[in-house]
């Protein structure tokens, strides 16, 4: 399923009043590049399930798009990177959303400002409305030089893909 198929499927759901979190068996997110994990293709489908299985962070932080402070939790991408066989860190990257919404960034910049793969706020799955089902955000509240538009601008929400670049 590729993310114009989800996007116009979870559209479809908000128009008629459904908003509802992926299922847990659904791809949610495409990793693409070369890195151990990668299937014949040189990507690999992620479920929320998949997500839900590597190690889990939480912080909770205020953003330029919420009232207040919110609890997010999913995978650091410093630990989304190591569990997925990325080699290094040091080379670059593109964040795709469902909108294609691109930007191009260094996997460093990301582990470095503590980039989450948001799938929860406030314990619960996030939807497409709620800016899921993946959300990049950085804790923006424990760290002033996050409260840049340089890092606002990668806090990418509705995420699709994670292109590597070569």
């Amino acid at each position: 399923m590729n993310r114009r198929t989800l996007l116009m499927g979870m559209g479809a759901l908000a128009l008629s009043g459904w908003i509802v979190p992926a299922s847990a068996g659904e791809p949610i997110l495409t990793l693409r590049g070369e890195f151990a994990r990668a299937g014949a293709d040189g990507s690999a489908m992620l479920t929320l399930a998949d997500l839900d299985a590597l190690p889990q962070t939480r912080f909770r932080t205020a953003t330029p798009w919420h009232s207040g402070p919110v609890e997010f939790s999913g995978v650091s991408v410093s630990d989304f990177l190591a569990a997925m066989g990325v080699p290094s860190t040091e080379g670059s990257m593109q964040l795709v959303a469902l909108n294609d919404y691109v930007v191009d960034t260094k996997a460093g910049d990301l582990v470095s400002g503590d980039a989450l793969l948001a799938t929860r706020m406030n314990g619960e799955p996030m939807t497409v409305q709620d800016k899921g089902p993946v959300f990049v955000v950085f804790p923006f509240d424990s760290r002033t030089e996050l409260q840049h538009q340089s890092y606002y601008s990668r806090a990418v929400w509705q995420l699709a893909e994670i292109d590597l670049a070569p």
